[in-house]
């Protein structure tokens, strides 16, 4: 969702918003139509997440071709909107509350035939479920969208130059909104398969502790915004996570409140180094243009003072 918008040269802060919005739809579509067959509830619900991460993201398209808005500043206002509307729905007395237990901020769980299956390990204890597999088909979609298809030349195109994409023909508008539509499927896809694969249900301390779609911001920079590199970083960043996470360590062994501590860091430093091939560039740029300056000026100098 962050990488997509990367290779557009747009900066997708909204990936969280978007997450949550698709996580909404999953949750209600899951938790409803409990007649409609495993399959199709699945795919039902699926769709709607997409459907609703596609059309979240489409308005900080839309707002920056049509208007200019900067998308980091409407993203970061559509994470907050997306986050309390997610809340007051949820919240006690709010339209989608449960309605089995009405002390309780949350939605309902969802139904059997909306769960993903489990192929490997206990489902009571959450084994892995076929959420890997589609999310490793969305990144074959993602490399095929990007580097064999139309769209993604032009998508781009303008990243790379929009002004010169726009005098080619192209429609940098279009495109703008197109890719925070893409994006915001992405980031629906990914609360979906976990709300259908894991958590089964979503609580308001479930939407407002939330951080996933922030860390995918990290996870695309360390990538490159590369289908492979993003994978590479994401498997990076769930080992760090999970790993650190209070109910894999033993507090005799390894303090959690220090590995998650030392998790934070190790994410911090990834970011800075990351970021830092751009500084060298910049400075060894600066350099060689002081050092040819220098050169014509001695040379220059040279040419004066010769008979």
């Amino acid at each position: 969702a962050v990488a997509f918008a990367f290779r557009a040269g747009l900066f997708n802060i909204g990936g969280q918003g978007q997450y949550v919005a698709g996580s909404v739809m999953a949750v209600w579509v899951g938790s409803s139509f409990a007649g409609v067959p495993g399959f199709l509830h699945i795919l039902l619900a699926i769709v709607a997440a997409c459907l609703a991460g596609a059309a979240w993201a489409g308005i900080a398209g839309l707002l920056k071709a049509t208007v200019g808005a900067n998308e980091v500043i409407s993203t970061i206002m559509l994470n907050y909107i997306a986050l309390w509307v997610g809340v007051w729905l949820f919240s006690l007395g709010g339209p989608l509350q449960n309605d089995t237990d009405p002390s309780l901020p949350g939605s309902n769980e969802i139904v059997e035939s909306a769960k993903l299956p489990v192929f490997w390990g206990d489902p009571v204890l959450q084994g892995l479920h076929i959420g890997i597999f589609i999310a490793l088909a969305a990144v074959v979609v993602f490399w095929l969208l990007l580097n064999r298809s139309t769209i993604g030349y032009e998508v781009r195109a303008v990243g790379l130059n929009p002004e010169a994409a726009r005098y080619s023909g192209m429609s940098v508008a279009r495109n703008y909104v197109l890719v925070m539509a893409v994006c915001g499927l992405f980031a629906g896809l990914a609360g979906a398969l976990d709300i259908l694969g894991w958590q089964f249900r979503l609580a308001t301390n479930d939407i407002q502790i939330g951080f996933l779609g922030f860390y995918g911001i990290a996870v695309a920079l360390l990538g490159r915004s590369t289908a492979s590199g993003t994978v590479a970083s994401a498997l990076l960043f769930g080992a760090l996570l999970s790993g650190t996470s209070q109910r894999n360590l033993d507090p005799s062994i390894f303090e959690p409140e220090l590995a998650a501590n030392l998790t934070w860091i190790i994410q911090g430093l990834i970011v800075l180094l990351v970021s830092a091939d751009v500084l060298v560039l910049s400075l060894l740029r600066r350099g060689r243009g002081l050092m040819m300056g220098r050169a014509r000026a001695a040379r220059a100098q040279a040419e004066e003072t010769a008979p």
